[in-house]
């Protein structure tokens, strides 16, 4: 039978505000991170912008955000209206697993049968309105049947390897048409390599795994315990701690102990790539998203020129220069001829497909559609002497 509505009260929100951001060096830093830059809409940094598209959704009393202990300020300097109790600080980052176990564990305390939003904080989504919509109805399909794992599928645009996929099967009735459509998932995909990135895309029966799920806290902790058990020991030692501590607002020796050796492992490896039953996706073809995980994504919401380039946060001026991407993220200039500092100028000459990034102490110049070759930048910047520019 399906449900009418879902009870605002009983539904939850947890957004990950976590990542290294290796790919988007030298904007993100070791102490201003991808949630944190202002990459999002209006200006706002992506952190806001997640939290922001839940407005009319998720009461604020039920939004959490988890974050690493050392970026507590950030936090409340970009949700100041978010409560203490609410802002969850991991000791150290052990990937998405951990993260999700111990934001259930706190949700469930509160209410036992609560449903629970999950969604990283590094996304574009436009209309929000037709975002929320997505989530009403998976949660609407959470309700139905528990023991449900719902996600949001992004219907493909190409070959990418960059993204897991999810597979679907028959469609459900439970939900009008009107409100948004719904299917029987069979499974999970981990990133492809491109032959079978392009049969996917042929296929019409695989979406891009948007990383947004929706299920019962209850039902993600128990499935860890079944199928990750060295996290479902770690989840039986952290319910054993009294109440006060394990929503560590403080430091807590002994969570921290316990929460530092949990296996570092995502949640997609440990539950979601080995369930087959109970999986559903919806369909999310009413509005646009975009994964802010490179600048090839960030590209993307650039406008263009006749010629393919591009420049965000200056002026831009190019000769005989074609898909040239520039982001100036550096301060405005002096100017002594004017009365307040003048935006940069980007001058292009003869040069194709480049990326150029000004962040003020480091220039970043690179040919376009290396991404891998970024994370291995940043790596010889930290095995070399020159780590103080993370």
């Amino acid at each position: 039978m399906q449900s009418d509505s879902v009870k605002s009260s009983n539904l939850y929100a947890v957004v990950m505000a976590g990542g290294a951001g290796s790919r988007l060096w030298p904007e993100s830093r070791a102490k201003t991170p991808k949630p944190f830059l202002k990459l999002g809409e209006d200006g706002k940094s992506l952190l806001r912008a997640t939290f922001d598209r839940l407005d009319g959704l998720v009461p604020l009393e039920n939004r959490f955000v988890v974050a690493g202990r050392n970026f507590a300020q950030l936090v409340r300097e970009s949700l100041p209206e978010l409560g203490e109790s609410r802002l969850l600080l991991e000791p150290i980052g052990r990937d998405t697993a951990p993260c999700v176990l111990w934001s259930a564990l706190e949700i469930a305390r509160l209410d036992p049968d609560a449903t629970t939003i999950v969604l990283p904080s590094d996304h574009a989504i436009a209309p929000a309105d037709a975002f929320r919509n997505a989530l009403d109805v998976a949660a609407r399909l959470v309700e139905n049947r528990p023991e449900r794992v719902v996600t949001l599928g992004i219907p493909p645009t190409e070959p990418s390897s960059a993204f897991g996929y999810v597979e679907r099967d028959a469609r459900l009735d439970e939900i009008p048409e009107e409100l948004g459509v719904a299917y029987r998932a069979v499974r999970f995909h981990e990133k492809p390599d491109r032959e079978t990135a392009i049969e996917y895309l042929a296929s019409k029966r695989y979406y891009w795994n948007a990383g947004v799920f929706v299920w019962k806290a209850r039902r993600i902790l128990d499935l860890v315990k079944r199928l990750e058990p060295a996290l479902g020991a770690t989840i039986d030692e952290l319910q054993a701690l009294a109440p006060p501590q394990n929503r560590l607002l403080d430091a807590c020796p002994r969570f921290d102990a316990i929460f530092s050796r949990a296996k570092r492992v995502s949640i997609d490896r440990a539950v979601l790539d080995k369930l087959t039953d109970d999986l559903v996706v919806v369909d999310c073809e009413r509005f646009h998203w975009n994964d802010l995980g490179t600048y090839a994504a960030l590209e993307r919401l650039a406008a263009p020129d006749a010629n393919g380039n591009a420049v965000v946060g200056a002026r831009l001026v190019a000769l005989n220069s074609s898909g040239v991407f520039a982001r100036v993220a550096a301060p405005r200039l002096p100017s002594p001829r004017l009365p307040s500092p003048r935006q940069k100028l980007v001058a292009l000459v003869g040069v194709q497909d480049l990326l150029v990034v000004d962040a003020g102490d480091a220039l970043l110049v690179a040919k376009k559609g290396n991404d891998d070759a970024l994370r291995e930048l940043v790596e010889k910047l930290r095995d070399g002497s020159l780590d103080d520019y993370l």
